[in-house]
């Protein structure tokens, strides 16, 4: 038993974007597995209305990017008194190539996907530490391996973000706090989508024909679905005991950088 865990206390999980996709499907999970959920997003209410009734459940509204959102958030978890898992994830930037991206969308989204996450694990050190050490998982993509034209903000913030995280690894891996990377490809969710509709309009296609091109580059031939995603990040949020610093992927193969 973990030095700040008492016998029969139940754990405690802040999971951020979880009103749809992977993070939806990771609180599904995460409800299962017997956890008191804090569940962020700008919707709450559709985590809500889909996960196990039984669970206990403080939705808390906003964006990731907003120090008032995070705040509330570990205001949540001090209720509870400790954190046990944290899941950083956040929706997508604008589907754009370099050239057309502004300067305030460069700071907005620097903002949700780098600035707001950072705030968010420094404010759950202390609770997590209070728990005797935990787990932290950040949802990314294997574009930080492999960088793809027309995302230039996914690509260079997710990068930030990985490099941070595996730097929090570093100094607070003496804690027992387990900090990785869990990086999709082709997943089933509103963004892919979004990204296969942007794509045809762009080369005068379909977009079913994105999508049949894409799974062609895929070896295992399909695009993978939210819930085997969440599969192994609740693996990373409850059992891990030793994994660290890690960028993982789960991408079916598609990645071709080591």
């Amino acid at each position: 038993m973990a030095s700040g865990e008492k016998k029969g206390e139940k754990k405690v999980a802040i999971l951020t974007g979880a009103s749809r996709g992977i993070g939806l499907a990771v609180a599904r999970r995460m409800a299962e597995e017997g956890y008191r959920l804090i569940l962020n997003s700008r919707e709450p209410e559709r985590a809500l209305a889909s996960v196990s009734a039984g669970a206990e459940i403080v939705p808390v509204a906003g964006d990731l990017g907003a120090p008032e959102t995070v705040a509330r958030l570990i205001e949540a978890a001090e209720r509870f008194g400790r954190l046990d898992a944290l899941l950083i994830n956040h929706g997508g930037p604008p589907i754009k190539p370099l050239v057309d991206v502004t300067d305030e969308e460069w700071e907005r989204f620097f903002r949700l996907m780098v600035l707001g996450p950072v705030r968010l694990l420094r404010g759950a050190l202390p609770l997590i530490r209070r728990a005797g050490g935990g787990n932290v998982v950040a949802v990314g993509s294997y574009t930080v391996k492999e960088p793809q034209p027309g995302i230039v903000l996914s690509n260079a913030l997710r990068a930030a973000l990985v490099n941070a995280l595996k730097t929090a690894a570093l100094e607070h891996g003496p804690e027992n706090v387990r900090i990785n990377i869990v990086s999709p490809g082709f997943i089933l969710t509103d963004r892919v989508r979004e990204w296969n509709e942007s794509y045809a309009r762009q080369a005068g296609m379909t977009p079913e024909d994105i999508e049949r091109r894409t799974v062609e580059r895929i070896p295992l031939r399909r695009y993978g679905r939210p819930e085997e995603i969440a599969e192994v990040i609740v693996f990373l949020l409850t059992k891990n005991t030793y994994m660290s610093g890690q960028q993982l992927l789960v991408d079916g193969a598609r990645t071709v950088a080591l």
